[in-house]
């Protein structure tokens, strides 16, 4: 019989609420047995039960995490392989590599014995690099690895100082970074001040200077972001600040935490490009390396794809190149790499920006006139035949992966756009189509020129990548005379001149693979194509493209440009049509298809 208020042993045994009866009603209306629970046995099973649980809880197998792993993936939150002196994820994103200092430090504050033993210098890249220093070739231009605490030893490994003594030791201050030294065309850098500088500059030699070069040949020789920039910034504070800003740039996607030190360096790169401009002591009104770090600013702004800043270097660099020795040699003087680079460069960046300015390039302005007639134009090109012809001896452009006659064309195409406003009587439409029907004229003549070029010797070229290069050539060349097409008769997307053009796009560029070297040069194509296509399977390639490009090129105006083309899809969804020029010059005005 149960007490009152007590619980029977079967509904403690199932843990439910018990009346109290004799026999309670659960188990009267179940038919079960009802009998009093034994006090001292109700304890010995909690007992016995927390026994179990707490055995079973010290055999349970904690979860793997890693507590002497590296401070960048400690800080990013990630896995670490704890592989020294940098672990994988470290080596595979190019991050620097930093550990804590677990040695003991006497209180001189010198690292021991043991320390100086461990695998904290860096690693050189080649296999031929593991030979003593005074054998391997390798060594030479090596970034080495040094600490502001402490002083760099000669085979690369820095000693830490301590911040106290005794206990007091402050061991923010002994955390040891780890930079992978790498060989550098330019030598050693004087202007790099800490460990993120040096990842900034292995970041740009390794990955953004091939990212920007659109050269179909995988040899750096052939690289004028290495060759030209590189020798120049171990020269200058100013272009070295402004390589760190570009590689920041560039980083920022899969390394956020370094862009406040590419920031600080791209701030510094304007303050000095100031004092560069205030100097008057040299042969010509303004260096050199002035113009040169204008560009690379300008080219920041532009990969970046959010900002409009870079319309006033775009300017600024016009005014400096007429007055440096950029400019087209007198009397038969030879130009040098630096200042044909220079001019390179502005007309690449020139040339494409006029896609997003709508306004005549810069190149072809007449002096004293805000704008070009098409008078200047019909001259312009009946003046340049010379340059519209590609030959063997010029090839492509490594900088924009394309021949220089192209982008004089893409610049007249848009000179047109300028000036198609102005038509507002049957003689102003009839000299805009006659200035068109040149323009036109003359991409063809380009094209044959082309073409006879190409059948000639191949055996001097890449012949793994002439065929994608030709590819990517073939490809703007048609999105060039979508562009035209469209300024001329409008952009409606039925037309049978915008198919012929989609279809030659983009089988261009299914032709050349992912992570190709001239992959780059498809963004502005494949814009202009995934504007003009209804049909949803080419929408889908245009994106995915534009998708991997984000991870393969890895700059953010690509990505942008990829939100442009969904924002207008959208739009047509919704509203059975889309002004695709209004979007692109109200919502996206920073973004140029570079």
């Amino acid at each position: 019989m149960n007490a009152p208020g007590t619980v029977c042993a079967r509904c403690a045994k199932i843990k439910q609420r018990c009346d109290g009866g004799t026999p309670c009603s659960r188990c009267a209306r179940l038919g079960h047995t009802c009998e009093a629970q034994i006090r001292g046995s109700m304890m010995a099973a909690r007992s016995s039960e927390a026994q179990t649980h707490a055995q079973t809880q010290a055999r349970r197998p904690r979860a793997s995490r890693s507590r002497a792993g590296c401070l960048s993936c400690k800080e990013r939150k990630k896995k670490c392989d704890e592989t020294r002196p940098r672990c994988s994820d470290c080596r595979r994103l190019n991050l620097p590599c930093r550990w804590w200092s677990r040695s003991p430090i006497s209180s001189s504050g010198s690292v021991s014995e043991l320390d100086r033993q461990s695998p904290s210098q860096g690693v050189p890249l080649s296999d031929t690099a593991t030979a003593a220093p005074s054998t391997s070739p390798s060594r030479e231009g090596w970034i080495a690895p040094s600490d502001q605490r402490g002083s760099a030893s000669p085979s690369g490994s820095a000693s830490v100082s301590a911040a106290g003594h005794g206990s007091n030791i402050d061991w923010s201050a002994q955390a040891e970074m780890v930079v992978t030294p790498v060989a550098s065309p330019g030598g050693d850098m004087p202007y790099l001040d800490n460990e993120e500088d040096r990842s900034l500059f292995n970041h740009y030699l390794h990955t953004v200077a091939r990212a920007l070069s659109r050269t179909a040949s995988t040899d750096s020789a052939g690289n004028p972001f290495l060759t030209t920039l590189v020798p120049m910034a171990a020269a200058s504070d100013t272009l070295t600040s402004v390589l760190l800003g570009l590689s920041g740039c560039h980083w920022r996607r899969v390394y956020p935490g370094i862009w406040k030190r590419a920031l600080a360096r791209q701030g510094r790169a304007l303050s000095q490009v100031n004092g560069l401009l205030a100097r008057r002591d040299g042969p010509y009104p303004y260096p050199l390396e002035a113009c040169a770090a204008v560009l690379l600013l300008c080219l920041t702004e532009l990969c970046d794809g959010t900002s409009r800043v870079w319309k006033w270097h775009l300017k600024a660099a016009r005014t400096l190149l007429a007055s440096t020795p950029t400019a087209e040699p007198e009397g038969g003087a030879e130009v040098t790499a630096e200042g044909a680079f220079c001019r390179t460069l502005f007309h690449y960046l020139d040339s494409m920006s006029t896609i997003s300015r709508c306004k005549p390039p810069l190149l072809h302005k007449v002096q004293g006139n805000s704008s070009s007639g098409l008078a200047d134009l019909i001259a312009t090109t009946t003046n340049t035949s010379a340059e519209l012809q590609p030959t063997n001896t010029s090839p492509a452009d490594p900088i924009s992966g394309m021949a220089p006659a192209l982008l004089d064309l893409l610049g007249m195409v848009n000179l047109l756009a300028a000036h198609r406003s102005r038509r507002v009587d049957e003689l102003s439409d009839l000299g805009f189509r006659t200035a068109a029907a040149q323009v036109q004229a003359r991409l063809d003549n380009w094209r044959a020129a082309y073409d006879e070029s190409v059948v000639g010797p191949v055996n001097d070229r890449n012949e793994t990548s002439a065929p994608h290069a030709n590819s990517a050539t073939t490809a703007f060349e048609w999105a060039v005379r979508l562009r035209l097409h469209q300024i001329v008769d409008g952009y409606d997307p039925r037309h049978a001149a915008v198919e012929t053009a989609l279809e030659r796009i983009l089988q261009a560029v299914l032709s050349i693979p992912y992570g190709s070297p001239v992959e780059g040069s498809l963004l502005f194509p494949l814009v202009i194509a995934g504007a003009s296509s209804t049909v949803m399977e080419r929408r889908m390639l245009v994106k995915e493209r534009l998708m991997v490009m984000e991870n393969t090129v890895g700059f953010g105006h690509i990505g942008r440009a990829r939100e442009l083309l969904e924002t207008v899809w959208a739009e047509e969804q919704q509203q059975g049509g889309c002004n695709w020029a209004r979007v692109r010059y109200t919502r996206f005005p920073g973004v140029v298809f570079i």
